[in-house]
């Protein structure tokens, strides 16, 4: 049996961004520790799938970023797994507890399944993995192997720990007041009355960008438009992973959080994670702008309708934590709200109906996903 600190100090030593995750009863010292650790970040994941996109995040800034979960949400992983990390090449440190394992003791029944094609399923999503060490001598070596796969091939490193590995570890903090100032639904003096192309408001974003701004743009139409648009390194253009938007840009944000986080979203795909504003709004990113072009359908798949117009985007947002959010309709409004949104401090969410339909002929991005990495990640630097 190890020490917590045994395991989080060999990870530390490696300049990781952050730790985030789903809590696991196996994974309690190891997350309470990194929580009791004042220059330590953890992240307090609504799900194992936006946990993997804010480790995405930490990572582009050039410090890894660590995912603790349980393996039962492994399969909330997948998606971001096949679609980001191991298309953009993307690392990221998995610390997986081993629930349902057949070789240990008996388990709730629900870990059964999964307990059983837990490494199998590790092995075919290509994810490198080792069992946990047992022992503190061999904590530094397995540590450092993980970390050497992951910069040699730019891919998830896992460990998988059973039960019974990590000693107890009596945390040394206090969960945070919920106290805190509700934000604002600023109330639009517009007419509801929906104007703008999304190609239209895409273009007026893109013109109002400053040159050091970090975009991350959803995937489908909205990146394929950006990037007609307004091609710039600064643009992330995710193309998979639906719904990780957010949660990329908050792992950025937190890391450099001098630069300003633009979000590129789609109703959509905020409806897939809704969860993440919430992530969001706890972590309040101080320069984050949330920005959610709204059809109220799927339109890069048909034009189906999503369940958008059940929904007030701005009211889910300022309950959630952003500190302001609005409905605009037209450019002069769109611009107004930027400038002003732009200049004070987030995280906010600006709420932009878009007219259904549009031209069918946009290109996608002609960058490789490794390139558009590259040139992203050049760009935070600069």
């Amino acid at each position: 049996m190890i020490d917590a600190r045994e395991f989080i100090d060999a990870v530390r030593h490696h300049g990781v961004g952050l730790f985030t995750g789903v809590p696991c009863s196996l994974l309690r010292p190891l997350i309470n520790y990194v929580i009791s650790i004042q220059d330590l970040r953890y992240v307090n994941a609504v799900s194992e799938g936006e946990a993997v996109g804010i480790a995405v995040g930490s990572s582009l800034t050039g410090r890894i970023g660590v995912v603790m979960l349980q393996n039962s949400g492994l399969g909330n992983t997948v998606n971001p797994v096949t679609s980001l990390t191991n298309i953009y090449k993307i690392p990221c440190l998995l610390v997986v507890s081993h629930r349902g394992d057949p070789e240990g003791k008996k388990d709730a029944v629900q870990h059964t399944i999964m307990g059983r094609i837990t490494n199998d399923l590790l092995d075919l999503l290509a994810v490198y993995r080792q069992d946990f060490p047992t022992k503190s001598a061999e904590v530094s070596s397995a540590v450092d192997r993980a970390f050497f796969h992951m910069r040699r091939e730019s891919l998830p490193s896992a460990f998988v720990l059973k039960r019974d590995v990590v000693a107890p570890f009596n945390p040394n903090f206090s969960t945070r007041d919920s106290d805190r100032t509700l934000g604002v639904a600023i109330q639009n003096s517009e007419p509801p009355r929906v104007i703008l192309h999304r190609r239209e408001a895409i273009a007026e974003i893109a013109d109002l960008l400053h040159e050091r701004d970090l975009v991350v743009s959803a995937t489908g139409k909205i990146s394929r438009e950006l990037f007609t648009s307004s091609d710039r390194p600064g643009n992330f253009y995710m193309q998979g992973s639906m719904g990780t938007t957010a949660a990329i840009g908050l792992g950025v944000a937190l890391n450099r959080p001098e630069r300003q986080m633009v979000i590129l979203d789609g109703d959509g795909a905020v409806l897939m994670r809704m969860g993440s504003l919430a992530t969001v709004g706890y972590c309040q990113p101080s320069r984050y702008l949330h920005v959610v072009l709204d059809n109220t359908s799927y339109d890069s798949t048909g034009g189906q309708p999503s369940a958008a117009s059940a929904i007030s985007f701005p009211r889910v947002a300022v309950a959630a934590g952003y500190r302001r959010a609005v409905t605009v309709y037209g450019l002069e409004a769109l611009r107004d709200y930027w400038k002003q949104f732009s200049q004070e401090e987030g995280p906010s969410m600006l709420h932009v109906r878009v007219l259904k339909g549009d031209r069918e002929d946009l290109p996608r991005p002609s960058w490789t996903p490794e390139e558009i990495r590259d040139r992203f990640m050049r760009s935070i630097d600069d």
